[in-house]
């Protein structure tokens, strides 16, 4: 796969030290500014949209190869634009072309690799006594998209019930596989010889990390707990599908799999990438669109669970993508449940910018905190010291914190005299 040179070569280690010292440690690509970035985030928006209603779309990208990579890699859809040019979809600059094709091809060779590695683990897991249901991207991107490669994933994610955690951990660990840190309601399993950092950050590179990710359960907690999002207890009253490579896994039908993928999408603006976006609007279109979806047990499901807080976010995205897409009554019920914060956030964007490469703002991290006490509560947990730090490690986090926050001040002090200077 001959790179373009037109591409970056990075660092990872020495870019992120840079970026921390620059006060900006969520912002890695220098070579392009960050209006840049969002006009090219914004051109694949459009193109989306052509796509989708057109199902085509001619020039609507970006003229800028590097730009337009960078934004593939954060909105996740490089390997999907990549895919609809070798199909006659989508006509672009040729410089833009080439870079579309190492995204489709790095993504193809990963997700062959990810999906018999994923058919593995579910084999052995389901002959050695556990029922794993596959969700998410390993899911979709066999069930959904044209073709597996149109989809990136970072990991293998199964759920297990949770007695059934110690017999898994058992299995991979026969197969070669070694418990990483993991997070809320799940453990990572990784091989002993996969990456730990991106091959580059311009694209998926084939041999970028991944891992199994055993899930006990799929609820969220959102504003320090003080809000959840719960679906666990939906799960054991809701018939499970098959999965198209393994009939060892189980796959979330559609009305549970779309609450789910919606849920998980819009809890963080960081989430609601244009490829989720995308993905939401094809569980949809599949299985009937605006008039043929099961969208009356989707509203049994939301009601039972309480999940219709958490909607807004991902449907209204997903509706900007697709017009006409989601019944009004399902809309303006999310909308209505949705936090006042919430709402005004969402509706200040467009599907392109809702999500954010770089830094938040106070407002979007405390959107889900309704109230003064649910955001100290907020507050007070994201003040908290992790339970992997010790005290040496939770100093030397928060020196790096106030050194970011001095580093802007400074930033914003000078360009403020810069502009008031006559």
């Amino acid at each position: 796969m001959n790179i373009p040179a037109s591409l970056p070569a990075i660092d990872i280690e020495r870019r992120f030290d840079e970026a921390v010292r620059a006060g900006r440690p969520e912002w890695l690509w220098f070579e392009v500014a960050e209006p840049d970035w969002a006009k090219a985030v914004a051109t694949i928006e459009t193109a989306l949209r052509d796509v989708l209603a057109l199902g085509r779309s001619d020039d609507a990208l970006i003229d800028d190869p590097v730009a337009l990579s960078i934004a593939c890699y954060t909105s996740g859809t490089g390997p999907l634009l990549g895919s609809w040019m070798e199909q006659g979809k989508l006509t672009t600059t040729a410089a833009n072309a080439e870079i579309l094709r190492v995204h489709l091809e790095h993504n193809r060779a990963r997700m062959e690799q990810l999906t018999a590695r994923a058919e593995e683990a579910v084999n052995a897991l389901s002959e050695g006594g556990t029922s794993p249901v596959v969700m998410k991207g390993m899911h979709t991107a066999h069930h959904y998209f044209d073709e597996p490669g149109q989809r990136n994933a970072s990991d293998i994610d199964l759920l297990l019930c949770p007695d059934q955690l110690p017999v898994a951990a058992e299995i991979l660990a026969r197969l070669g596989y070694e418990p990483r840190k993991g997070a809320f309601c799940q453990r990572s399993w990784a091989m002993p010889g996969v990456a730990t950092q991106p091959v580059t950050l311009t694209y998926i590179h084939r041999d970028d990390p991944w891992s199994i990710d055993l899930h006990e359960g799929v609820t969220r907690k959102l504003a320090g707990g003080s809000r959840r999002i719960e679906i666990d207890a939906l799960i054991p009253t809701i018939a499970l599908e098959k999965w198209h490579i393994s009939n060892g896994g189980g796959i979330f039908p559609p009305p549970l799999l779309l609450a789910h993928l919606l849920t998980h999408a819009g809890c963080s603006f960081e989430s609601l990438t244009l490829q989720r976006q995308y993905e939401i609007g094809l569980v949809i279109r599949k299985h009937g669109g605006r008039e043929g979806f099961d969208w009356p047990a989707f509203t049994v499901l939301c009601d039972r669970a309480g999940l219709w807080p958490f909607l807004y976010p991902a449907l209204c995205c997903a509706e900007r993508l697709s017009p006409n897409l989601v019944p009004d009554p399902i809309m303006l019920r999310s909308r209505d449940a949705a936090p006042p914060m919430v709402r005004k956030l969402v509706e200040s964007h467009s599907a392109a910018s809702i999500h954010r490469a770089a830094r938040w703002s106070w407002a979007e991290r405390y959107m889900w905190a309704d109230g003064v006490l649910p955001r100290l509560r907020q507050l007070i947990d994201d003040l908290g010291m992790p339970d992997h730090l010790n005290s040496r490690e939770l100093l030397q986090a928060w020196q790096r914190r106030i050194y970011r926050q001095l580093r802007r001040a400074i930033s914003k002090a000078r360009g403020l005299s810069k502009r008031n200077a006559p």
